[in-house]
């Protein structure tokens, strides 16, 4: 849109000065009404914005041509161009920088058991759409435990889930929203919360009526080579900036086990979007790599939306004899006999129903099933980033090249069109001559462009 107006404007003022020197010709210099219309014609050639258009639209032809045998896809040409003028990056965190494959990595019951804890957890969330629901959810089917129906749950972004089971209040979710509702949790819940949350883990509160029952730790672990592609963006003079919806101790340890100084926790979807128009105007021009999804709203107020494929949702892993595979201890997938439990467990709701509920979801959330990024990474994911910031390094140059060479043509042929160099007894050049000038620039241009 930034690069529409642009054009737009360019293609005005081309306008307004080729009708203000036709004009002080026709006025001012005694010239037929046809002379003054070639002045014009000869004056808008030579001030068109089509050098810049044509170069902008070849310079990304050359980018997405070298990305073709990466595997990233763009469905925005204009944005391999813009990508040129990029300095600051923010990134999601959860499938971005991690692995994308969410497990429980704790319980931590106060008053009942981890089954309990955990069952109390899943009939709660089982409508959610997080990953960490999907998580609690799962585990808790595979371990065939007895999952209560819920009369009414809410789910809200970035917090957690509150739901109605048999006439009680439960709640699932962050530290910080269950004290806002005046759940009381104990010293050691709290205690024990810290300690996961700073080993990379991220705490789920349970509470039940007015009481915290437990907690759940779930982690996604981060991927070891996005360490290097983030070092790599860094040597690359990137600005890189993490925002995510995971506690501010979480958050801090991620940042500090990948080196990124600028850390915003704790955002929603809004407060993302809020946080990239913050750096927006500070002068900064802005990418967002995340999931197109959970971060749509941000990756719109971006200047580039970049999705990651390793943040999208994944199948189940499947061992070599067919059977499903969870990256849980196994004595979280254990029965309380210490048996496995069954493999075959009716779903609580049909498939369709869960779709429903889901697409329900997305739109109270304000998202759009059909939004799609500008640019999509390879399968590899973040590292495929760094492919992707060379190959439009590399035509950085051309492209200098390409706008100096159409900035000349403007200082030479605007004046010469509309007859500054009278004074030296030089006539204006006529507009067929300038229209030809224009196809020798534009075939320049082409040949800059793709020339390897």
């Amino acid at each position: 849109m930034k690069k529409f107006f642009s054009t737009f404007s360019h293609f005005i003022a081309s306008v307004i000065l080729a009708a203000g020197a036709a004009g002080y010709w026709y006025t001012a210099g005694d010239v037929s009404i046809e002379t003054a219309s070639e002045i014009f014609l000869g004056v808008f050639l030579a001030a068109s914005p089509l050098p810049f258009l044509v170069s902008r639209r070849f310079i990304a032809l050359r980018i997405k041509r070298r990305l073709q045998g990466c595997g990233i896809t763009c469905s925005r040409t204009s944005a391999l161009t813009e990508l040129l003028h990029v300095d600051t990056i923010a990134f999601n965190r959860n499938g971005t920088l991690t692995e994308g494959s969410v497990f429980i990595s704790a319980l931590v019951p106060e008053g009942m058991t981890q089954g309990s804890l955990l069952a109390l957890a899943a009939s709660a969330e089982r409508e959610a759409i997080h990953p960490y629901a999907h998580a609690l959810y799962d585990t808790a089917v595979q371990r065939g435990l007895y999952l209560q129906r819920h009369s009414a749950a809410h789910e809200t972004e970035s917090f957690g889930v509150e739901a109605l089971i048999a006439r009680t209040p439960v709640r699932v979710g962050k530290k910080e929203w269950l004290q806002e509702e005046n759940i009381e949790i104990s010293a050691a819940l709290l205690t024990r919360a810290d300690q996961l949350a700073t080993s990379g883990q991220t705490p789920l509160f349970v509470s039940s009526s007015k009481y915290a029952r437990g907690i759940i730790a779930v982690r996604d672990d981060v991927r070891a080579e996005v360490r290097r592609a983030l070092q790599a963006l860094k040597e690359r003079g990137l600005r890189l900036v993490l925002l995510t919806g995971e506690t501010k101790r979480l958050a801090n340890a991620t940042g500090k086990e990948l080196r990124i100084s600028e850390v915003r926790s704790d955002l929603t979807g809004a407060d993302k979007a809020r946080e990239i128009r913050l750096l927006q105007s500070h002068g900064s021009v802005v990418a967002m790599i995340g999931d197109p999804m959970a971060d749509q709203a941000a990756m719109r107020a971006a200047d580039i939306s970049i999705g990651c494929p390793s943040s999208y949702e994944k199948q189940p892993a499947v061992e070599a004899d067919g059977a499903l595979h969870d990256p849980l201890h196994e004595e979280l997938l254990r029965g309380p006999d210490a048996e496995e439990a069954p493999q075959e467990i009716e779903p609580l709701m049909s498939p369709e129903d869960a779709a429903y509920f889901e697409a329900q979801a997305l739109r109270n959330q304000g998202r759009s099933t059909s939004f799609v990024p500008d640019i999509t990474l390879a399968a590899e994911g973040l590292p495929s980033l760094v492919t992707l910031w060379d190959t439009s390094n590399a035509a950085r140059t051309r492209a200098k090249q390409n706008v100096w060479l159409g900035i000349l043509f403007l200082l030479l042929f605007i004046p010469a069109a509309g007859g500054a160099f009278t004074i030296l007894d030089i006539m204006a050049l006529p507009y067929s001559f300038v229209g030809g000038a224009l196809i020798v620039l534009l075939v320049l241009l082409i040949v800059n462009a793709l020339r390897e």
